[in-house]
């Protein structure tokens, strides 16, 4: 990923007893990233994974519009609005996003309809902000 502006979106879910394989059959979309609880994160470390997770990224490339991002986790998962609602009554579920500026300043608009997709689907949205020199970690995990 080339440092400077970017963006990157998607949907995480986590949850002590959540099954990635039952969140993938009930979506009926294959997940970007999975960790099951107890297994170790790294091969390096001992820690181990306080919860499962189940993760949908965003393909679109990371400097286009953020909208472009959030429309299209939108459009996968408005049709599957009731399920996502459902697992959310049970699992923390979030749509994520990372922004970083070419010069630690900046921002971008959201328009209201997306902001109103959003807020349709129940889930809450995280802005996680980088500095330019950084990119988002291989796992965007809060654990």
């Amino acid at each position: 990923m080339a440092l400077g502006k970017w963006f990157r979106a998607s949907l995480g879910i986590w949850g002590e007893a959540l099954r990635p394989d039952e969140i993938t059959s009930q979506l009926d979309l294959k997940p970007t990233r999975i960790h099951i609880r107890g297994e170790r994160k790294s091969s390096r470390v001992p820690l181990l994974w306080k919860d499962s997770y189940w993760s949908l990224d965003c393909p679109i490339n990371s400097e286009s519009d953020p909208s472009d991002h959030l429309r299209w986790l939108l459009d996968v998962l408005e049709p599957k609005s009731a399920m996502v609602r459902e697992i959310s009554a049970r699992f923390r579920v979030e749509i994520w996003c990372g922004f970083s500026s070419e010069n630690g300043q900046g921002g971008f608009t959201m328009d209201a309809n997306t902001l109103q997709r959003i807020a349709n689907l129940g889930i809450p949205m995280t802005l996680d902000l980088y500095p330019p020199e950084a990119g988002p970690s291989s796992e965007q995990t809060k654990q």
